[in-house]
């Protein structure tokens, strides 16, 4: 089906479709973890690198469900609070949408909030409906950010930004730094009940949900 003609639910549906798909493997990553000396075991090693991996691939998939609903509102697709959805461009279709806001540029970036959020000012009236869940989440959505860039790039800039999100977390900057997939799997302090990976996915849902 053509983009232009999916709903902003279904796109949502798909999203959280993999999202449980990846909460699985890392909970049978676990599972393996916990039996290792036993055929079928993972190395903590292993698990930090697969753990890295199931992050990166949420990450990306959280890129494209923005990336769809975006382009979906601007073509001023309804919204579930019921709230009109008010778009600046009047795109011919949703291929048309994305060509007019990347204009010049060599990419969009959906991975920075912040452009997200100047995005949705430019071209969005008020913002509705990207901008407010957007702010109320910028911290948390800026240090995955930082994370999934090192993963990535794995470069002296994205180590710079991988050391900020840590010395947020243990409030100075241990001896040494761990790997992101060590990082992911340490107790969250907004939730010492869950590790990283497991907020992340929170956040990742609860923001679809406000999103759409």
């Amino acid at each position: 089906m053509p983009s232009s003609r999916r709903k902003t639910s279904a796109v949502l549906k798909d999203f959280l479709a993999e999202i449980h798909r990846l909460e699985e493997f890392d909970s049978d990553n676990q599972l393996k973890f916990s039996s290792l000396g036993r055929r079928g075991g993972l190395s903590l090693r292993q698990l930090h690198l697969l753990t890295e991996h199931i992050f990166f691939v949420a990450f990306r998939t959280y890129e494209g469900f923005i990336r769809d609903l975006f382009l979906l509102y601007c073509l001023e697709k309804s919204h579930s609070s019921g709230k009109k959805v008010v778009s600046y461009l009047r795109p011919m279709d949703f291929n048309h949408t994305e060509d007019l806001i990347q204009s010049s540029m060599p990419f969009l970036d959906w991975t920075n909030p912040n452009k997200v959020i100047e995005r949705a000012e430019t071209y969005l009236k008020d913002g509705f409906p990207v901008k407010k869940p957007y702010e109320a989440n910028i911290q948390p959505l800026r240090d995955f950010k930082g994370i999934r860039n090192h993963i990535a790039h794995n470069s002296k800039d994205s180590l710079e930004e991988f050391k900020k999100v840590i010395k947020r977390h243990y409030r100075t900057m241990p001896l040494v730094i761990p790997s992101p997939g060590e990082f992911l799997l340490l107790p969250d302090r907004s939730d010492p009940g869950k590790y990283k990976l497991l907020v992340f996915f929170e956040l990742m849902k609860n923001l679809a949900d406000q999103l759409v």
